[in-house]
């Protein structure tokens, strides 16, 4: 009887044993499940939200579905802010965003926001890609966020229900709508636009009444949500382009290990090229399906003319942004 006892004993530590090293004998060990929001402001067509599937199927695949992303775009969870604000709180776990919206955080993304500050993706890349845009994401540490990399939403064109807009002068007069930011709001000023800061929600709507005559976006962001419809003019002007940081919450990336981390970080960096090629390549399905419904498009624009006009803008923000800066982007993207 007492050998029984023993035996059963011995057997039960072992199974309590088993248990706290490998969380079940037979069950293999047991893995880390996480799920992790993901809130973005544009349509499920978007290279964003396409990208975002990208990067949740490596993860998932990566960690034999221990790590997942619950994608939400078309601003479900709110406008850029509110989801700035949710990452903070640790509410929302990653986003992809304009340089905009992060600007308040980190007055040096406002470097990105000049117009006509690169000429093509190759010297936004250039730039992007080198310790400068290494430095910009790791600046937002101080705002409990975490900078990954830079996708993009592509070059800004104006649209509107007037005329062609050619040169600077076309511009004067017209009722543009504006991202809620200060500095482009400026530089429509500057050009001599009413310029009219609303939010995204609002536009389609009050270009239909003729509250406003126009607004700026990629072809894209245009033709997904039906702007050629009330605006029948767009011009190729290219005045911004529209970096897109990706940031975590620095809460929710603390509460991955390290492992989900490398991988996730990992993940999200290999798709940036993907994400990009998909803007790119947007550029010309939309602005051939634009031509198709019966826009008319002005593809021949003198931006040296453009740059020259919103030099006050330069003026301006030189100090508030920080000339050695400027400087240096300037050079990475001539080299």
């Amino acid at each position: 009887m007492k050998r029984r006892r023993k035996w059963t004993v011995i057997f039960l530590v072992g199974i309590l044993l088993c248990g706290t090293l490998f969380a079940g004998c037979g069950e293999g060990q047991k893995k880390e499940s996480v799920t992790l929001t993901v809130a973005h402001v544009l349509t499920e067509s978007h290279a964003y939200h396409q990208a975002w599937l990208k990067v949740a199927e490596l993860v998932e695949e990566r960690t034999d579905g221990g790590l997942r992303l619950e994608v939400f775009g078309n601003s479900t969870l709110g406008n850029e802010r509110d989801v700035i604000e949710g990452m903070q709180l640790g509410i929302v776990d990653l986003s992809c965003m304009s340089t905009g919206a992060l600007a308040s955080f980190s007055p040096a993304f406002m470097a990105l926001d000049l117009p006509f500050i690169f000429d093509d993706r190759e010297q936004a890349y250039k730039v992007l890609d080198s310790e400068i845009g290494r430095e910009l994401l790791d600046s937002l540490g101080e705002s409990m966020l975490v900078g990954v990399d830079f996708w993009e939403n592509g070059f800004r064109n104006i649209s509107n229900s007037k005329k062609d807009v050619v040169v600077p002068e076309d511009v004067k007069g017209l009722k543009l709508r504006t991202l809620e930011n200060e500095l482009q709001v400026d530089s429509f000023t500057t050009l001599g636009a009413n310029a009219i800061p609303m939010a995204w929600g609002e536009v389609y709507t009050a270009l239909q009444q003729g509250t406003i005559d126009g607004q700026e976006n990629p072809l894209a962001i245009i033709y997904q949500n039906k702007i050629h419809e009330v605006n029948k003019h767009i011009s190729l002007t290219g005045h911004f382009y529209a970096a897109a940081p990706v940031v975590m919450s620095e809460k929710s990336l603390n509460k991955l290990s390290p492992e989900y981390q490398e991988i996730l970080l990992e993940a999200i960096r290999e798709v940036t090229p993907y994400e990009r090629q998909l803007s790119q390549d947007s550029d010309d399905e939309y602005m051939q399906k634009l031509l198709d419904e019966g826009v008319n498009i002005i593809t021949d624009i003198d931006k040296a003319l453009w740059k020259e006009a919103v030099q006050p803008v330069y003026d301006k923000y030189r100090d508030r942004i920080g000339a050695e800066l400027l400087e240096r982007i300037n050079e990475k993207a001539a080299s």
